[in-house]
């Protein structure tokens, strides 16, 4: 089955421990694979076989508080996002 290539750009910045998180998440999603993250740019990239697979990684990317730039979150569905490290002393850079 061909794979499709999808690039996230997504509304929070996260750092490289909290990456890791994210890939392991997706991969969790039947048919995705090759799950990379750029935390410098906020952009998730993976492969997908079907539209549904794709729809489910972006479900999973909102339930991790990493909703796709462009999205408009209604308060009460706002998810705060997984990367609290900054207020740790780690950074996205």
């Amino acid at each position: 089955m061909k794979k499709s290539l999808a690039r996230i750009h997504v509304q929070q910045s996260f750092c490289i421990y909290c990456a890791e998180r994210i890939e392991k998440e997706l991969l969790c999603v039947d048919d995705i694979s090759n799950v990379y993250t750029y935390p410098v740019e906020s952009l998730v990239v993976f492969q997908f076989a079907r539209a549904n697979e794709l729809s489910m990684a972006l479900n999973k990317l909102m339930e991790l508080g990493y909703p796709p730039k462009g999205d408009v979150i209604k308060e009460e569905n706002y998810v705060p996002p997984l990367c609290s490290c900054e207020k740790v002393g780690y950074s996205a850079a």
